[in-house]
């Protein structure tokens, strides 16, 4: 290891508390395919961590695919221990993100291991992907993985960890857990099992590390909720995290530690959540901050703004999703103009710095009176406060009613953040327009929805991507289904 990286690694293990430092018979690294600061704010990342080293035999370590750039080929390192992360029995990634899917190639190749499955052999570790892209769509990843973990971790992990100690070896661990909820093997399994769902008296799940080099420095992260009660269309939280578990106030606030300053409330629809207000009310008379994602527009209140402003919330963060009241009522979003307004009245009248609108364009039936619609509310949301339009492209998803939808293809997409950015450059500075890339949605729409072969295009892509290189890699590859339809199904997505 250099000298600077192993500053890199001295310094941010100075800034954490938590860490678990053990030995044990089997030991276990919890890899991630992207930065350090990105991995620490993972919840998940960070439970299958604890997980894992609550079992008795086993200790678990991190890794990171940052540290690459700076470690010798094939040794990468583990945090705790200074290890290479290849040497160990069980290799975990944590795979929340489809674009982060040619990192993972990346990060086991930094780790030591051959990437494809069918080039590792008995004596290399059992290489286990779990995280959000696994619950979503694990094909991909089907070619790279000896087993893959489908939804919440919470019983799986010790399962898998007993499992693992009655066997005499890979095959034979592979045997073992065939068939346990959650449980895919890749080269086994011709369909997906149902999700493990873990049940309410597993949860909340919180930060075992609090860092100050995450992108929450600092902040101790807890999950309020799993799940989540709305309908809309479009999102994954419904379906793949099963029925909405809320937590009692009580156990979050039991497990949140006196020394922690700020929290994080973690739930994919907080504002539904039935205890939010007794938690933050309860947290502000601890000295505590608080921090959300976003707020739901139909259910914030003022005595709820007023909690979130006064525990250090700056910026109102509410989605509106559909650019028209059409295609929020298509997306069953449940929020109309009145409730956005209102919101943007809330955060001009109690003092918040920013208001940020989330919103998608490249909707189903989508014309451009519906971007006009758009464009003309947002101009009324000026009028009450200044705010920052974040829009990104519709990324159909799998597991959702929108499975079978075209991408609406590149230049549509172009075209219309052109004419968005056009009309609302004259409002500025009351109006900031940010985007995200209609390519790069593209690629992650072919991964959201594509099979084993897109994860065999992604082995082309070690040395560097882009546009280009995907497309050319996914016809070297023979990818013509990104939509994992019924066969014979047949519905391409428009290059645009």
């Amino acid at each position: 290891m250099n000298e600077r990286l192993r500053r890199r690694i001295a310094g941010r293990l100075q800034g954490e508390r938590g860490v678990i430092y053990k030995d044990a018979p089997y030991r276990v690294a919890i890899a991630y395919p992207n930065t350090y600061a990105v991995a620490m704010a993972s919840l998940g990342f960070q439970t299958v961590y604890r997980l894992f080293n609550q079992e008795p035999d086993f200790v678990a370590e991190r890794a990171f695919l940052e540290d690459a750039e700076l470690a010798p080929p094939g040794r990468l390192p583990l945090y705790e221990s200074g290890r290479p992360a290849g040497d160990v029995h069980i290799f975990g990634v944590s795979v929340a993100f489809e674009l982060d899917l040619v990192n993972v190639v990346r990060l086991l190749r930094a780790a030591g291991l051959e990437p494809l499955r069918e080039e590792r052999d008995e004596g290399d570790p059992v290489v286990l992907v779990g995280g959000p892209l696994t619950s979503s769509n694990p094909w991909p990843l089907a070619p790279l993985a000896d087993v893959i973990l489908i939804g919440d971790g919470e019983e799986a992990i010790p399962l898998l960890a007993e499992a693992y100690r009655q066997a005499g070896g890979k095959r034979e661990f592979l045997d073992l857990i065939e068939g346990m909820p959650g449980v895919f093997l890749p080269d086994r399994d011709l369909r997906e099992p149902r999700w493990a769902t873990a049940p309410l008296e597993k949860l909340p799940v919180y930060s075992q590390i609090v860092s100050r080099d995450s992108e929450f420095p600092g902040v101790f992260l807890i999950e309020a909720e799993r799940g989540c009660p709305r309908p809309c269309t479009f999102c994954l939280a419904r379906v793949m995290y099963g029925p909405t578990r809320n937590v009692p106030a009580e156990a979050v606030l039991a497990a949140v530690p006196d020394d922690v300053e700020k929290v994080g409330l973690v739930g994919a629809s907080l504002s539904d959540y039935p205890f939010v207000k007794e938690v933050g009310r309860a947290l502000l008379e601890r000295g505590v901050k608080i921090s959300v994602s976003s707020i739901r527009a139909d259910r914030i209140d003022r005595e709820l703004a007023e909690i979130l402003k006064a525990g250090g919330l700056r910026t109102f963060t509410v989605a509106a999703d559909g650019p028209s009241q059409r295609l929020r009522d298509l997306l069953k979003k449940q929020i109309t103009e009145e409730h956005l307004l209102r919101a943007a009245g809330l955060a001009r009248e109690l003092g918040f710095k920013g208001f940020k609108l989330y919103q998608m364009i490249g909707l189903p039936t989508e014309s451009d009176d519906d971007i006009t619609e758009m464009i003309e509310f947002v101009k009324r949301l000026a009028q009450i406060t200044p705010l920052t339009l974040s829009i990104s492209p519709f990324v159909p998803k799998r597991h959702t009613p929108h499975h079978s939808d075209p991408f609406a293809g590149v230049r549509l997409i172009d075209a219309r953040l052109k004419r968005v950015q056009k009309e609302l450059r004259k409002l500025r500075p009351r109006v900031e327009v940010r985007s995200t890339s209609a390519r790069w949605a593209w690629i992650e729409a072919v991964i959201a929805r594509g099979g084993p072969e897109v994860g065999l295009a992604a082995l082309r892509l070690e040395d560097g991507e882009s546009f280009s290189r995907w497309k050319k890699a996914l016809a070297e590859v023979g990818w013509n289904d990104p939509l994992n339809l019924p066969e014979g199904a047949r519905l391409p997505l428009v290059l645009g």
